[in-house]
């Protein structure tokens, strides 16, 4: 109940005014019990202005249908980023945050999407294979980059 008066006053969501404080210890200790929205990656990207706005409804409404089913279905795929050679996951603390990255997204491919996501604590994203970088709050204010460390694997001899 205080956290959300404090968001209301600042702004900003938990995880938000954390990440002001840029220390990626207590950040870190502050997501161990905190879930984040994992962003699912988009099946469709739809042309909005070759469609008639009926048109686009319908196949908005047919996209988030499907993502209903593949969310109640545990046939999630994350939305991994490939940029300059990394693999970025974008994560969220809230669905403002998560809604400036896929205004920014759309913007950029000029198409529209429909965006799911699952809740998810650090822990468990950390341990994903291939991943190199989260980014919390990817595109918002203050966004932070949590670089994943694996130790070095052994060439076969």
């Amino acid at each position: 109940m205080f956290s959300k008066f404090i968001e209301k006053l600042t702004g900003k969501d938990d995880v938000e005014r954390v990440m002001a404080k840029k220390d990626m210890k207590l950040l870190m200790e502050h997501l161990k019990n905190r879930k984040l929205m994992v962003p699912r990656r988009p099946r469709k990207y739809l042309d909005a202005a070759n469609l008639a706005q009926d048109e686009l409804l319908k196949l908005i409404e047919s996209e988030s249908m499907r993502l209903r089913e593949e969310l109640d279905s545990d046939r999630f795929e994350p939305w991994i980023l490939e940029v300059d050679g990394k693999r970025r996951l974008p994560v969220f603390s809230s669905q403002k945050t998560m809604e400036v990255f896929s205004a920014e997204v759309s913007k950029s491919l000029n198409k529209v999407f429909a965006l799911g996501f699952v809740d998810m604590l650090i822990d468990d994203l950390v341990n994903w294979p291939d991943l190199d970088i989260i980014d919390l709050n990817y595109f918002s204010e203050g966004s932070m980059e949590i670089t994943i460390h694996r130790p070095p694997t052994k060439a076969p001899q």
